[in-house]
């Protein structure tokens, strides 16, 4: 009977133990990566990396390239909402309105600005003052872009839990100037965005012509 009460006792206990294994609450990848960092650069290396860290820091950068090569805002056109818009219209232009493709709903523009960008609350009425005007609509400045590709070199985990991304990027213009920049961006975490996180300013310099 002794024997049968603490075998029981025995398969209680170990119940209890595999539930609170299994319900514990699981590693952030955030708190993955920071396991990652060269502690005096905080800099994410592959060396001495188990393959859970490469895999989670592969799933960051893909991030990071996905919205770096959707972005058209740099430098100081953080500095204007209204600058903002409108360098984003390139990547909204699939979604111009099908009766008068010079206009894109302002739905479109606000989730975009916000998910790329964590900004809320535009004031739609002083965009492009100047220019035709439609209720609900943002006008489409007609005007050239440049195209950018981004090839991640560095990302650095900073104490604050942003993310500084370091890339090389290759622009073409609407007048067929091509160049090479080195470009740093910085990340923030948004929960609220489709991508996880907000560019706070992307920078470009050191430009050279591409060949």
């Amino acid at each position: 009977m002794k024997k049968g009460l603490l075998l029981a006792a025995m398969v209680f206990v170990s119940a209890i133990v595999l539930c609170l294994s299994v319900f514990s609450p699981a590693a952030s990848k955030t708190d993955a990566v920071k396991t990652v960092q060269n502690e005096k650069s905080g800099v994410v290396t592959v060396a001495d990396m188990s393959k859970s860290d490469v895999d989670t820091t592969a799933v960051l950068k893909a991030r990071f390239l996905n919205m770096l090569n959707h972005n058209f805002v740099y430098d100081t056109t953080f500095d204007s909402i209204e600058d903002m818009v409108n360098s984003s219209m390139p990547a909204l232009l699939d979604f111009a309105d099908e009766e008068n493709d010079s206009f894109i709903a302002e739905n479109y523009v606000a989730d975009y600005i916000f998910d790329m960008y964590g900004i809320e609350d535009i004031d739609f009425g002083g965009i492009n003052e100047s220019f035709e005007k439609r209720d609900g609509y943002v006008y489409i400045i007609p005007r050239g872009f440049t195209k950018y590709s981004h090839k991640i070199t560095a990302v650095t985990y900073n104490e604050d839990g942003s993310y500084t991304v370091e890339s090389k990027v290759s622009s073409s213009s609407h007048d067929g100037v091509d160049l090479v920049n080195n470009c740093t961006t910085l990340f923030v975490p948004n929960a609220q965005s489709a991508f996880g996180f907000s560019i706070i300013y992307s920078n470009l310099g050191g430009a050279s012509a591409a060949i």
